[in-house]
């Protein structure tokens, strides 16, 4: 046994002793405040704190009535970072992020999770009995009732069909919910964000790939096969273009998505100098900061994706009919020179005779993920 299933074994452990007494109270004592238990021991009433600290009797701790603070424990398994949170009252209180190494898979990465929120609970001194249920989001087709990912597109791969609730469950003994990490930005942006209390809203999302979200009427919509509106990266913007990782042809991922990035250049440069071609790795940065630098190709590059980005916001317009476009990610660091572009061909050539549509960037990116897992959370809570 490792020392990693050690302690975990010794978690699982202690939660399920504290699992058979009676319910957890306050204690107060000289240094701070402990969530404890009151057990009989030889006649005698003693306290333990529930992350494990004996505390004594009662002649060094006195126990008050107080208003146990409900939390979520909130985690975003993105494609590069997994982002841990806890969250009470749509506040984040507490995060923690560790490396995805997502290529080789998610399973092996839980024990760490596990591990990860343990030590952020035990920082604040909070026990699991504090906690509503645990949030998470992934890449991907999510069944959000069978709390199962469906499909993935070689992130993940390996969690597909696993079974996170029974993981939960043994690992935490709270119950969870389970949705695309698009669909969580999205309700944490209208929930809490950029966009609260918006009601038909567009989420796109600029990752490694270009995730996307739809909510109607104040719902965000998933459809009958878990896949409706979270596919707009795959909306086809050149029909001869080039093949993406889905296996179709021409989709917005595969003309514009970060991923895409050395092909584009490549088409573009054919030959010319470019300080693009210089550079080991590819980025939306790089990208900017050549063409603001004077580069030509980078110039003509930028002009490519924009016309690509363009397009795939006016087809989400066309689909979903919203009256707010949300756009986040790292590319928004840029705002300022790109936002008023897409802004100026939107509203050209979007059909919208209703009027123009509204247009918001997330100031938080990685919150809005964790924010809206949350809100799930009390949805499934209330609905109980």
């Amino acid at each position: 046994m490792t020392l990693q299933q050690l302690q975990i074994t010794l978690l699982r452990l202690t939660r399920l002793q504290l699992l058979l007494t009676i319910p957890a109270c306050r204690v107060q004592t000289e240094k701070m405040t402990h969530m404890a238990i009151i057990i009989q021991v030889c006649g005698r009433q003693r306290m333990i704190s529930t992350t494990g600290v004996y505390l004594g009797g009662s002649y060094n701790a006195r126990l008050f009535n107080r208003r146990i603070d409900i939390l979520d424990i909130t985690i975003d398994f993105g494609g590069t970072t997994i982002k841990l949170g806890l969250v009470r009252d749509g506040a984040l209180i507490s995060r923690k992020s560790l490396p995805a190494l997502s290529g080789s898979g998610l399973l092996q990465r839980l024990p760490d999770v596990e591990l990860a929120v343990h030590e952020m609970l035990q920082e604040l001194q909070i026990s699991l009995q504090q906690c509503r249920g645990v949030g998470m989001a992934i890449p991907g087709l999510v069944d959000s009732t069978a709390m199962t990912l469906m499909s993935a597109n070689e992130k993940y791969v390996d969690a597909v069909g696993f079974s996170f609730a029974n993981w939960a469950k043994e690992a935490f003994s709270l119950p969870i919910v389970l949705e695309n990490d698009a669909r969580a930005a999205l309700l944490g942006e209208t929930a809490f964000g950029v966009a609260k209390g918006e009601t038909d809203a567009v989420l796109m999302i600029f990752g490694t790939g270009i995730g996307t979200s739809a909510m109607i009427n104040g719902q965000v919509i998933r459809g009958k096969h878990h896949q409706a509106g979270i596919l707009g990266g795959h909306f086809i913007t050149d029909v001869y273009g080039f093949k993406c990782t889905c296996g179709n042809q021409g989709c917005l991922e595969a003309h514009s998505s970060h991923w895409a990035l050395p092909s584009i250049i490549k088409q573009h440069a054919q030959g010319q100098a470019t300080i693009l071609s210089t550079q080991e790795e590819s980025s939306y940065l790089k990208v900017i900061q050549a063409t603001e630098a004077g580069d030509q190709v980078a110039e003509a590059v930028l002009e490519d994706l924009i016309m690509h980005w363009s397009a795939g916001i006016i087809n989400l317009v066309h689909a979903y009919d919203p009256e707010i476009i949300i756009l986040s990610g790292g590319l928004m660091n840029s705002a300022d020179l790109l936002l008023p572009r897409f802004i100026e061909r939107v509203h050209q050539l979007a059909w919208a005779p209703w009027g123009k549509v509204r247009f918001a960037v997330a100031e938080d990116p990685d919150l809005s993920v964790l924010l809206g897992v949350s809100h799930l959370l009390s949805i499934r809570s209330a609905d109980k």
